[in-house]
């Protein structure tokens, strides 16, 4: 299973990461920039001092079973 992981720096210059699974093995990295700049355009999640205000990386955490 592959699992997007988005990490951002808030007002207070913390990050926040949020973590999307199951996303399609081709991705592209523009795909992800474009969701990024989308979240952080609309304020989807906080406000104040932890709202979200630029993009810090992106990774795909890929998972295999083994058995």
């Amino acid at each position: 299973m592959n699992t997007l992981v988005m990490t951002f720096l808030n007002k207070d210059n913390k990050k926040y990461s949020l973590r999307i699974p199951k996303v399609r093995t081709d991705v592209l990295e523009t795909e992800v920039t474009e969701l990024m700049n989308f979240i952080i355009t609309k304020n989807l999640f906080f406000t104040e001092l932890k709202e979200l205000v630029s993009i810090e990386t992106a990774s795909i955490s890929r998972e295999e079973n083994l058995f």
